[in-house]
């Protein structure tokens, strides 16, 4: 292929335009040269766009991940990964709706190698987390799993792409604010889809971990809950949409009080316990 034209190529994929030369190699998960992994990891990339599920989720993404826990993958991989998956959050949602979840999926796996072992500049971190909030604030398509068509998910893919960056001890609070507000803004979708795809517990994962690193005093804690229950608190009547907003806090806040429980930090446990029992008692 002549430079012009690979080069075009390469654009129009990472645009989402090759979302359908999903080829994937044979002999993945026993590959152990180095390099070859590198070539691999992207060429699985068009596959994240499949509408066949074993293809998108437990060949690729699977795969991808595997290999960037395992630490195979080289920054520059990680950084064409990185490049290439937020050009697709950037486009146009390929017709299966598919695309974009499993390009925020996947850079959650990107995400957490940069927090274990730093990677990114501050800008191309800061990049993440902007596309990351974007992404997760915006999604309308409430999907979960669909039979023959497996997966989408975009919420809880968001949610799990917030709450790598946000457990990154590189981030700015404003980065993180960044996050929970995008967290925050999902926990009642659209107030029309009932989460029934363990969407609240994803949420509330990420909230957990953002709110832990941005440390607000009693004050900030309840005022974030009462910002959550607001939107429940001015419904004039119990209609078929408040009572879609109860379902879905009830969704977020039963794992929320499951995680504070859980924590180690028993003055933050305490200070946090109280409000967040209060606030669920309100639910009734």
């Amino acid at each position: 292929m002549k430079p012009a034209l690979a080069c075009l190529s390469w654009l129009l994929c990472t645009a989402g335009a090759c979302a359908g030369t999903c080829s994937p190699p044979q002999g993945l998960k026993d590959e152990t040269d180095a390099a070859r992994i590198q070539q691999l990891a992207v060429e699985l990339l068009p596959c994240l766009a499949s509408p066949d599920p074993h293809l998108r989720d437990d060949l690729a993404f699977n795969q991808l991940s595997t290999w960037a826990r395992g630490d195979r993958l080289t920054p520059a991989t990680l950084e064409r990964l990185r490049t290439e998956l937020v050009a697709v959050l950037d486009a146009a949602p390929d017709p299966a709706g598919v695309h974009p979840p499993f390009a925020a999926l996947t850079l959650a796996e990107v995400a957490r190698t940069d927090r274990l072992k730093p990677w990114l500049t501050p800008a191309q971190r800061a990049d993440l987390v902007e596309h990351a909030a974007r992404f997760l604030a915006g999604v309308r398509d409430y999907r979960g799993f669909t039979p023959g068509e497996g997966w989408r998910h975009g919420v809880a893919h968001g949610a799990d792409l917030a709450l790598q960056l946000g457990m990154n001890a590189a981030l700015t609070a404003p980065q993180r604010l960044r996050l929970l507000a995008a967290v925050s803004a999902q926990v009642m979708a659209d107030h029309r889809h009932a989460y029934r795809f363990g969407e609240g517990a994803r949420l509330a994962r990420a909230a957990l971990q953002l709110q832990l690193r941005l440390e607000p005093d009693a004050a900030g804690w309840q005022a974030w809950l009462d910002n959550l229950l607001r939107p429940l608190q001015e419904a004039r009547q119990w209609d078929e949409a408040a009572l879609t907003d109860l379902h879905n806090l009830r969704e977020f806040l039963w794992p929320l009080l499951a995680g504070v429980l859980d924590l180690d930090d028993a003055t933050r446990r305490e200070a946090w316990l109280a409000p967040l029992q209060k606030a669920l008692r309100r639910l009734g």
